[in-house]
């Protein structure tokens, strides 16, 4: 069996003996492993004290009155008496133990396995699966209790009551290869949760600072280039993290002293209100700091303060604010701080430019499923780097190796690579002051100024793309702010709307298709009183002017009314009235708005948190190919024909379906 088998295998067992036992809540199992995993490795680190001749008591944990609990102790005890002896140890340790660390770990705990041979039955099978896990470490395998202890983190399986849930380890490794941490380089996380983005980070250098010769030989991380200063800096320096949950920093501590990080900083306290007066800089921030709930703005810390309750907005002020003069940031956010036009959401952005952006990576919308839906990015900082170049890149990812359902299935392919070497190759070229050469499918580079040039510095990096045209066209291209206006529909509440034959048809949001489908026709209706101007007619042309979904693949979208009956429509909606007559055709408009050219533009130009909202300047600013109206119409006979075409094909599929049906129900009757 390998070792990822190993381990795995063992800590499913333990979850599944737990889970028999009565102890439902995944969190509640991870933080009892969490106690009796601590208890053992502070009861083996006791025993190497011994073994190496160390006499100072100030260094053991188990003295005194504390000697009895030690883990070889316990594992003698019968399940009465094992139950009652933790609890009392536990209390103990909390209260006289010495080291800061251990009092904080033991801070409030309780044995919450009430089945007394369960209890006893799972300690002994963390001894015997730790007893394997020493033979690894001892053949050269370090890490093998924090890879294993990082996978039992991997099983928390709900968000915390602040917005926490653990980020993806692909994508945290992502950000870290692309900051590219370097030694004596001092390292935060400000929402620290588990500790993940500091042990990544620590991994990375580890591994960076080893030789391939120790590689080869098994030893991946250990740091043969660094000098004993260095190594002493990185383990009782370089790390920091905060977190306000005392429960995450309990699981942090545990996952940094399984990976040797002992000495390493992790303080129990919320970035947003403890920290008035702190001035400390770091080289280096990572984070995915919670974004799903408001504080009230007194709460705030008043160096923070900005007029705003989005904790998003006031973490990016706190890294900024604790940025060193060469600082790197890393940091996961939700669309809304690059896209939202509130005068905070503009003020923060203009801050994030001032502060050395120098890249935006636009992930899917799943990537934290089954934690959270919304639809985020990563912002990178670079005080150095955007020194050197007046452009920002923005990379999109369509795919990050795993599917976007609830279960996140691992896929064969994944754009992380291809991003990572795009975003590498720009830094490189920056760094030599090279002209970047990158694919355009993947990533674009827009100067720093053309953003700047906007009046609301939106990050969506599609904005800045520059739409392919045809150079030897046909047709001149004319923006849609020449040709027409967008009205908008009824605003109307609920008790408004009545059963079908009670009121008038309306269209709203409902109607529209992302296929942009000609026949598909969802109405509410709507009994207060219609006006003129909200009245349609067979031949009118609908633009979607909101959408309820994080991925704004509504918004823009067309809908052509093809019923010959009067209609209303909601203020979802935006009917497209044409500036001149004759001019433009509305069904070939309605066709060329439905091209993924479009597509690709439009929704660039949403903001909104929740519900989205198009900014019509971005939809008038479309240009499209203007033939003479008669070539219009002729163009338009084409697609519709092509289009009856597929209604036929579609037709005579439901028919034959039909008729399987029928054949194999007359196959039982028979």
């Amino acid at each position: 069996m390998d070792i990822i088998s190993l381990y795995k295998n063992r800590i499913d067992a333990l979850m599944d003996i737990l889970f028999g036992a009565g102890v439902s809540n995944p969190q509640t199992i991870i933080e009892q492993l969490n106690y009796l995993l601590f208890l053992r490795a502070l009861s083996i680190k006791d025993d190497e004290a011994e073994l190496l001749g160390i006499t100072d008591e100030s260094e053991k944990i188990f003295t005194g009155e504390l000697a009895k609990y030690r883990w070889q102790n316990l594992l003698a005890l019968n399940a009465e008496d094992l139950f009652k002896t933790l609890e009392t140890s536990f209390d103990l340790l909390q209260k006289k133990s010495k080291n800061p660390t251990v009092k904080l770990l033991f801070r409030n705990a309780h044995i919450k396995i009430f089945d007394k041979p369960t209890l006893r039955r799972i300690l002994h099978e963390i001894e015997t699966f730790s007893k394997e896990l020493d033979a690894i470490a001892h053949e050269g395998n370090k890490d093998v209790f924090g890879d294993m202890y990082e996978y039992l983190l991997s099983k928390l399986s709900s968000a915390g009551t602040n917005g926490q849930f653990r980020t993806p380890r692909h994508i945290i490794d992502f950000m870290v290869k692309v900051v590219d941490p370097k030694k004596n380089e001092t390292i935060l996380d400000p929402a620290c949760g588990t500790a993940g983005f500091l042990v990544a980070a620590y991994r990375y250098i580890a591994g960076e600072y080893t030789s391939d010769k120790l590689k080869k030989a098994g030893s991946p991380r250990a740091m043969d280039k660094l000098s004993a200063d260095e190594k002493n800096f990185l383990f009782n320096h370089m790390f920091t993290g905060f977190d306000s949950d005392e429960d995450m920093i309990k699981f942090g501590m545990m996952n940094l002293h399984l990976h040797g990080l002992t000495k390493s900083r992790l303080v129990r306290q919320n970035s947003l209100t403890d920290t008035s007066g702190i001035k400390d800089k770091f080289d280096v921030i990572l984070a995915n700091p919670p974004f799903a709930g408001k504080i009230d703005e007194e709460s705030v810390t008043e160096d923070l303060r900005m007029g705003t309750k989005a904790t998003e907005l006031l973490f990016l002020r706190f890294m900024m604010d604790h940025l060193s003069s060469k600082g790197k940031l890393a940091v996961i956010i939700p669309e809304g701080v690059i896209t939202n036009s509130t005068k905070t959401h503009i003020k923060i952005r203009e801050m994030l430019l001032e502060s050395g952006l120098w890249c935006v990576v636009s992930l899917p919308g799943g990537v934290f499923n089954p934690y959270a839906g919304v639809k985020t990015d990563i912002l990178f900082i670079d005080k150095q780097i955007a020194q050197k170049t007046n452009k920002i890149i923005f990379t999109q990812i369509g795919n990050d190796g795993f599917d976007l359902g609830a279960q996140r299935r691992q896929l064969a392919t994944s754009d992380l690579p291809n991003a990572l070497t795009e975003i590498q190759s720009f830094k490189d070229s920056v760094i030599k002051n090279e002209e970047p050469k990158m694919s355009y499918a993947l990533t674009t580079a827009v100067p720093r100024q053309s953003v700047l040039d906007t009046s609301d510095l939106s990050l969506y990096g599609d904005r800045y793309r520059v739409r392919r045209v045809l150079s030897k066209g046909k047709w001149p291209l004319v923006a849609l702010e020449k040709l027409c206006t967008l009205q908008r529909g009824i605003s109307y509440s609920t008790p408004q709307l009545g059963d079908e034959g009670n009121g008038m048809p309306l269209y709203n949001l409902k109607s529209i298709k992302r296929d942009g489908d000609l026949y598909k026709n969802d109405f509410k209706y709507f009994t207060g009183e219609v006006k003129d101007k909200h009245l349609l007619k067979k031949g009118d042309l609908l633009i979607a002017l909101t959408d309820l979904t994080p991925s704004s693949e509504l918004i823009g979208s067309p809908k052509f009314v093809v019923v010959d009956f009067p209609t209303a429509y909601s203020a979802d909606l935006g009917k497209v009235v044409f500036s001149e007559e004759g001019l433009v055709d509305s069904k070939y408009l309605y066709y060329l708005l439905r091209s993924s050219d479009y597509r690709n533009y439009i929704v660039t130009y949403s903001h909104g948190a929740n519900v989205k909202h198009l900014k019509s300047d971005g939809f008038y600013r479309y240009e499209i190919p203007l033939p003479p109206i008669s070539e219009q119409k002729k163009m338009v006979v084409d697609l519709e024909r092509e289009e009856g075409q597929i209604k036929e094909k579609e037709e005579e599929v439901v028919q034959l379906k039909e008729s399987i049906k029928q054949k194999i129900a007359q196959i039982w009757s028979a």
